[in-house]
């Protein structure tokens, strides 16, 4: 009987201790499966972003790489006909070949000729060297495209101290600098040979002192009526300016002819860079007046390329700046027109939207015309920038001629833009008078 119970007694420690190591088992085996579970969602993770990176990497590389395509017709365009297929498979097939090497390299190619590639698609039967006439403005892509080639330009707040080819007369002036009282001392003198203003063959001139940077504060001379040799001999007295500061300053003189009942007329002015002058020795100068249409015209950012392969030339307008106003408002309503010459003889014509109310229009807008390597030489796009009137003519406020033989500026930018094919040469040139 008692070695039966200690059987029993036995038997029940076997099984609680069989007990325990299975649940313990079961633990082990629990906690091993979660850790399992986590290293596998780890490596799962780890492979996806491997595969993200490297799927993107090779997405930039094909894009960098890529030819640029441009110019497919929207649904709304409707099915071109045959003839204009043909030209547009032709012209877009032209376009794939200019291959992208950088992101830079890509925005100056593709923005005028996604203008160019677009206005192909919209061509008509009318021919030009045998090729389409009719071209239209880029839609809104080219707009973007355009907007891209500007990038953050830096504010055109230069000043031409250079002398006038051909001036408006000449100013007499002296400067004298006070050390002790910090002071700069300005004495006009006179004037000579100065324009013409008024109907009798004279003019009532005076003059405007600025010491820029600082626009606000401006001093003038008395009118003097009625003379082309005006002699002010007025002083004038800039306090409170240490001798650094007037070496960052620059002396602008500014000749106006005076009217009773209108607006007064610009004859002409000249900046002078006071860090060019010592003021130790009492100097007088004769400066050249530069005629105030030359200056006061506005400037205009234009977009040159041509494509020899497909005898395109593009001219964009991108904005325009302190354009002249031309309405009673302070303001004008500007457009630019554009004529493809030959020589003496007019070709095609294009033009922008009009722009309401404003002296710095943006206008993001590309014309393409087709000219063979032949005619370039010869060829010349005749700019102007227009005020629109909804009564009475459209007057307009300047001009320049791109070409190889135009002024220095222009012409420097068209030989460019024959140097860099299927690139597009983007500069500002000023606006002169017509």
């Amino acid at each position: 009987m008692k070695q039966s119970h200690v059987s029993t007694v036995v038997c029940l420690h076997l099984t609680i201790a069989s007990r325990h190591n299975v649940e313990g088992g079961v633990m082990l085996a629990s906690v091993l499966g979660s850790l399992a579970a986590l290293a596998s969602m780890a490596v799962t993770l780890a492979l996806c972003y491997l595969f993200w990176r490297k799927r993107s990497a090779a997405k930039e590389a094909k894009d960098e790489l890529e030819p640029l395509q441009v110019g497919v017709p929207t649904p709304n365009q409707g099915t071109p006909n045959k003839g204009a297929q043909q030209g547009n498979k032709s012209n877009n097939k032209s376009v794939v070949e200019l291959t992208r090497h950088n992101v830079e390299d890509r925005l100056y190619q593709g923005a005028v000729a996604a203008a160019s590639s677009l206005s192909l698609d919209r061509a008509s039967k009318n021919k030009v060297d045998g090729k389409p006439k009719d071209m239209k403005p880029g839609s809104s892509s080219s707009t973007s495209m355009l907007q891209a080639l500007v990038g953050n330009d830096e504010d055109y707040d230069e000043v031409d101290t250079s002398e006038p080819l051909e001036p408006a007369g000449q100013i007499q002036f002296s400067l004298e600098y006070d050390f002790y009282a910090s002071t700069l001392i300005l004495r006009i003198i006179q004037g000579r040979d100065l324009p013409a203003k008024d109907i009798i063959g004279t003019s009532d001139p005076y003059v405007k002192v600025t010491l820029l940077p600082d626009k606000k504060r401006k001093l003038e001379t008395k009118v003097k009526h009625r003379t082309l040799n005006p002699r002010w001999n007025e002083t004038f007295y800039f306090e409170g300016f240490p001798l650094h500061k007037l070496q960052k300053s620059i002396l602008h003189l500014n000749v106006y002819d005076w009217d009773r009942f209108s607006r007064d007329d610009p004859i002409g002015d000249v900046y002078l860079p006071l860090a060019q002058v010592d003021l130790t020795q009492k100097p007088t100068f004769w400066k050249s007046l530069k005629p105030a249409e030359t200056c006061k015209l506005g400037d205009l950012l234009v977009s040159l390329m041509y494509v020899p392969r497909t005898s395109e030339l593009t001219i964009g307008f991108i904005k325009a700046r302190k354009l002249k106003a031309k309405d009673i408002t302070g303001a004008s309503d500007p457009y630019v027109k554009v004529w493809l010459m030959r020589g003496d003889k007019r070709m095609e014509k294009r033009k922008t939207a009009i722009h309401k109310a404003t002296l710095n229009p943006v206008f993001n807008e590309a014309f393409s015309f087709i000219v063979s390597w032949e005619h370039i030489r010869e060829t010349t796009l005749a700019v102007t920038v227009m005020d629109w009137d909804n009564v009475g003519r459209n007057e307009a406020i300047g001009g320049l001629v791109m070409g190889s033989k135009s002024g220095p500026a222009e012409s420097k930018h068209w030989g460019e833009m024959l140097n860099k094919p299927r690139t597009a040469v983007v500069q500002w040139q000023k606006l002169k008078p017509l």
